[in-house]
């Protein structure tokens, strides 16, 4: 899913939330589970890929067009969740629910948003251990197929890229 496809569901699961349940950590959770797990993906591009065009247009154009050769995304796992979620429990921590049921919806999203790109199975994908046992190599796990990128930073941002027509192709590589 596109970033501020991300967005738009975040804010409106954290207001949800906050009206159903009246806990401003829960909200809060949403918050970061639901939008700021993204953080994962600029940790990959300034260590992992070592890019140094450290702007929101760089950073967003190499994603949505498909230059990543790594996929990391520590965040993004099932592991993850499950100890999270563990400590959740353990804690009674309102916070980390939040931050669980965000991150669940966001996990959700991309599956059905993100599994085009996918030659391999989508739900693997979101599994560290799946990522480990592929090298984390971004066109294992993801392919090579062209994309098509929106023109303009706020059109790739709420719209994401697509493998069908819409916008310019885009060769991986």
């Amino acid at each position: 899913m596109s970033p501020g496809g991300h967005l738009v569901t975040t804010a409106v699961a954290a207001g949800v939330g906050l009206a159903a349940t009246g806990s401003v950590p829960f909200a809060a959770g949403i918050v970061v589970g639901g939008f700021l797990i993204d953080v994962d993906h600029a940790v990959d591009y300034l260590i992992v890929e070592r890019q140094r065009e450290l702007t929101p247009a760089a950073f967003l154009r190499y994603y949505t067009e498909g230059r990543a050769r790594r996929a990391v995304l520590a965040l993004h796992s099932y592991e993850l969740f499950l100890a999270l979620a563990v400590l959740a429990w353990w804690l009674d921590s309102a916070w980390l629910a939040g931050y669980l049921a965000g991150g669940a919806m966001h996990l959700v999203l991309d599956i059905v948003f993100n599994g085009r790109f996918t030659p391999r199975n989508i739900f693997a994908f979101y599994s560290f251990g799946f990522r480990l046992a592929h090298g984390f190599d971004a066109e294992t796990l993801f392919g090579s197929e062209p994309r098509i990128v929106p023109v303009g930073f706020w059109r790739s941002f709420f719209s994401g890229a697509s493998p069908r027509a819409g916008g310019r192709p885009v060769p991986r590589g």
